[in-house]
């Protein structure tokens, strides 16, 4: 289901690429005075040695900062670190209850990732700190859709009751059908082809049943701890899963946020839905000559004029700026 490292994904290819901690701290250390929230993903971070010192920078700052992780790599010297630090936000990635999770990343993954959840909230409780908050981040497939309950109890179990909130995330994906009006309106309108967004033709989305799903939530709403990205009704919630129905929102993204990708590239769109829509890149310029430029304000106009593309129904910025 991963449209970043799954069957279909891009991930690698930025090897080699990567900004150096140097170049990723003086670009930070240019946005500080406009207070940003930020948030570091796409991968697993701790791959990199550095990023505790990128942490520490950031909140040296006194910016918010948050990031998503597998979990597997961190130990206590991390968890030390991490709450020490301030860290505002930790997500954790997983996919199910035990047998599930391990089917899909490993043998003894789950049990991995719980441990360290218990004892990161555990040492936070210690020093009597409010952060980090810590979440659980539940990807809709198939294979949990009518477990979602269990699932949470699985986890609250095996963590002693250390996850402040579940979130359960819906499949971001595409259809072969949306996938080539999606791509011939980009053509039209911003004159690129957005290739990658082929990455999210995930074959798991043909096999979930919105009805099913829409009943389950409905029961977990009740949970003040359960969260739902992006949070739908009934009717919304079958237009997500439905082939080609209309987006019915405008994406307000390109005016608040930007994403840097690991090379310093700057895109508004995020997750490749249009991959080759480039700003600029750090490396070569201030973020805030990109964050100005012809190209970017052009950009703007189009989504004011149109408000969305095909693809955008299913992306997460979407649904965090929308009108």
């Amino acid at each position: 289901m991963c449209w970043f490292h799954g069957e279909g994904g891009i991930g690698d290819r930025y090897g080699g690429s990567e900004l150096k901690c140097d170049e990723v701290t003086r670009f930070i250390t240019q946005l500080a005075r406009y207070k940003p929230r930020i948030y570091l993903g796409g991968s697993e971070p701790f791959l990199r040695n550095d990023f505790l010192a990128i942490l520490e920078h950031i909140k040296a700052l006194n910016l918010p900062v948050s990031f998503t992780t597998n979990g597997t790599l961190l130990d206590k010297n991390k968890i030390t670190k991490v709450v020490n630090l301030g860290v505002d936000h930790i997500i954790f990635s997983l996919d199910g209850d035990e047998e599930l999770h391990d089917r899909i990343r490993g043998r003894g993954v789950f049990r991995t990732v719980t441990s360290n959840i218990k004892e990161l909230s555990n040492f936070g409780k210690e020093k009597k700190f409010n952060k980090p908050l810590i979440s659980v981040n539940i990807t809709i497939t198939p294979f949990i859709i009518g477990h979602l309950q269990e699932t949470i109890n699985s986890i609250k179990e095996a963590t002693q009751d250390g996850v402040d909130i579940y979130r359960i995330h819906q499949l971001w994906y595409i259809t072969p059908k949306e996938l080539s009006i999606h791509q011939s309106l980009i053509k039209k309108f911003l004159n690129c082809s957005a290739p990658s967004a082929a990455c999210h033709l995930t074959p798991l989305s043909k096999d979930i049943n919105p009805l099913v799903l829409s009943n389950e939530i409905f029961q977990l709403k009740k949970n003040a701890k359960i969260k739902f990205f992006p949070n739908l009704n009934h009717k919304d919630l079958f237009d997500y899963y439905s082939e080609c129905s209309r987006v019915k929102y405008r994406c307000f993204a390109p005016f608040y946020r930007a994403v840097i990708k690991p090379n310093g590239d700057v895109k508004f769109c995020p997750d490749e839905w249009i991959d080759d829509y480039i700003l600029g890149n750090i490396r070569d310029d201030a973020f805030e000559n990109i964050w100005d430029s012809k190209r970017a304000r052009y950009f703007r106009s189009v989504i004011l004029r149109r408000k969305s593309f095909p693809a955008c129904k299913r992306c997460s910025w979407m649904y965090s700026f929308r009108q």
